[in-house]
């Protein structure tokens, strides 16, 4: 198939036109034509063949920022999944019926909205194939017209995934009782509905993380823990022409499809005495029950899960969402991290201050409950650096413990806790220690009163605690978070309010290479108005935003943290950055300052 180049300049150019009637008919016969559309460097890609319906604009899509799943059902925390899974599994039991696309370049709306959305609400209210009615069946038209209009073709002439599992997050999907689906190409570039908004307001998804595809452990891991996997693939005449239940064992010709027939559709289960070695995936396509078996295909999984196939799979979740507060509501402390800033080091006469990978940290951490945060808890906070894609590469930054089990008289501290007799009692690697063996009252700062524990004349509340280190050798795009009571050792009124994540200027992650900061931070100390109060969230207690819709939340983040330290996977990352820069000094002593 050969494109017409005049139509690709005016796809390519509408693609971006604000999209809002019905009745936009420019060069419309022009665009009817056209099967294929032009990715990255002008290769061309198919959204139909022999009117069959693709769409996946899988040259568009940078999957290096689809956040990673984190580990789930592993040995050892090392983020290898275990081998002791069944033989089978078959998640279709929850699917709608098997649908059909046409000729529309729509697949990542059916995959994504019809199958992986409806099966993930049928599941969790165990209502099977049968019982689903037009109310719990999710429409792909409605997610297609939610997306926006810079990132989708015109006329359903394809899209990505991250437009559409993003919508689903921020706007959420209609059912098809409420937006049935197109029956004209001019009904691709409608706006929504009131109706359709309201009611996909009701529909929306927690998050979706990427997982290992290439991987057929993990992948089936996945499906076995009842998780069904949207995959995107590249296809060939072996899977155009599928009939039956025999397995697809390779690509076979392109004489049909092309070099570039990307498609969108969902795994659903596999079984280990199908196909090879391996076994075999079955996947729910969108072409209708009269293709395949009955709508359904066997992959072989060496096949599946090679780069001849499979190239991006994804995981999507419901419910939760951790602006809301929870925690003990009768518990009467609280908390909470306060007045954090990361700057450049400028100390006059360091030499350290002229490496720009040397920084400050300033902080306080505030107990807005009435009761006392006793040193018998032993609690800490931790400052912690982490891939903004990928929440298994984190770093602990610089440990702050609180307790009376470690040597310390009463209201002694030691802010450089000798590092090694920390790693061994914490079972975890950061750049600086500091030990405190004090008790803290309510509506207190924690600066404060240590600061009036180490010296009875100081006067006022505006004290905080700095500390200075030096930014591992990273490069990419990372969060860093301060992290109150990091250890979730102290029962509190709400526990969403222990974060503050250091943001750029809009809300998403940092820019980082070789550890130099790239980007400014855009909320140093920017809650600094009023003093915390009991049971209250926070601007910055997360960073899930609208322009970081699907990245980590705080429950993700202190699980990945609690994981890594019980299984020591943390302090040997740690260890081996540690051991690489064993002749530089790493953290100076945490101090008290004065603002």
């Amino acid at each position: 198939m050969k494109i017409i180049k005049t139509a690709v300049a005016c796809v390519t150019a509408l693609s971006a036109t604000a999209l809002t009637a019905c009745d936009e008919e420019t060069i419309d016969l022009i665009l009817g034509i056209v099967s294929v559309v032009a990715g990255d460097d002008d290769t061309e890609v198919a959204v139909e063949v022999d009117g069959k319906g693709l769409g996946y604009m899988e040259p568009d899509e940078d999957t290096s920022t689809i956040e990673d799943d984190i580990h789930i059902n592993t040995d050892g925390g090392d983020g290898t999944v275990t081998a002791n899974l069944p033989d089978k599994v078959d998640l279709s039991a929850y699917l709608p019926p098997v649908g059909n696309q046409g000729n529309y370049g729509t697949c990542v709306a059916w995959a994504t909205a019809y199958n992986c959305r409806t099966w993930l609400d049928a599941h969790k209210n165990g209502r099977t194939t049968s019982q689903l009615t037009s109310s719990e069946v999710y429409s792909p038209a409605d997610i297609w017209k939610g997306i926006a209009a810079g990132e989708k073709n015109r006329r359903c002439q394809g899209t990505a995934f991250q437009p559409a599992f993003n919508a689903m997050i921020s706007r959420g999907v209609a059912s098809w009782e409420q937006s049935p689906y197109f029956t004209s190409q001019n009904d691709c570039d409608c706006s929504s509905t009131q109706n359709e908004t309201n009611d996909a307001a009701k529909h929306k998804i927690k998050s979706y993380r990427e997982i290992s595809i290439h991987d057929i452990t993990t992948v089936k891991r996945y499906l076995a823990e009842g998780h069904p996997v949207v995959l995107g693939a590249c296809l060939g005449d072996n899977y155009m022409n599928a009939n039956g239940s025999s397995v697809i064992y390779s690509k076979g010709t392109t004489n049909q499809t092309g070099m570039h027939a990307y498609h969108a559709m969902m795994c659903v289960g596999y079984d280990n005495n199908r196909g090879g070695s391996n076994g075999a995936f079955r996947i729910v396509n969108s072409w209708g029950s009269a293709w395949g078996d009955k709508g359904f295909v066997w992959i072989d999984a060496n096949y599946m899960c090679s780069n001849d196939f499979a190239y991006t799979g994804l995981v999507a979740y419901l419910d939760g969402d951790d602006s809301s507060g929870y925690g003990d509501s009768s518990s009467d402390v609280d908390l909470q991290p306060y007045k954090v800033t990361d700057e450049d080091y400028n100390e006059t006469g360091d030499a350290d201050a002229s490496d720009p990978r040397w920084r400050t940290l300033t902080y306080d951490v505030y107990n807005a409950g009435e009761g006392t945060v006793r040193a018998s808890s032993t609690w800490g906070n931790a400052y912690v650096l982490y891939n903004a894609y990928n929440a298994n590469e984190m770093t602990v930054v610089l440990v702050d413990v609180y307790t009376d089990q470690l040597g310390l008289g009463k209201n002694e501290t030691n802010f450089n806790w000798d590092a090694a007799e920390a790693k061994a009692t914490l079972g975890l690697d950061a750049q600086g220690y500091s030990l405190t063996n004090a008790d803290i009252p309510g509506n207190t700062s924690v600066a404060t009163y240590v600061t009036k524990l180490e010296d009875p004349s100081a006067t006022g509340s505006q004290y905080y605690f700095s500390w200075t280190y030096k930014m591992p050798d990273i490069t990419g795009s990372y969060y860093l978070v301060m992290i109150s009571d990091a250890f979730s050792s102290v029962s509190e009124a709400n526990e969403n309010n222990n974060y503050y994540f250091l943001t750029n200027s809009d809300g998403g992650p940092l820019s980082f290479t070789n550890g130099v900061m790239k980007t400014q931070i855009g909320n140093n100390k920017s809650a600094t108005t009023s003093k915390p109060k009991r049971g209250e969230n926070h601007a910055h207690q997360t960073a899930v935003s609208q322009t970081a819709p699907n990245t980590y939340t705080p429950t993700e983040i202190s699980a990945v943290i609690d994981q890594m330290r019980k299984s020591g996977e943390l302090k040997n990352k740690a260890a081996q950055w540690v051991e690489a820069n064993k002749e530089e000094l790493i953290a100076k002593p945490k101090k008290i300052i004065k603002m």
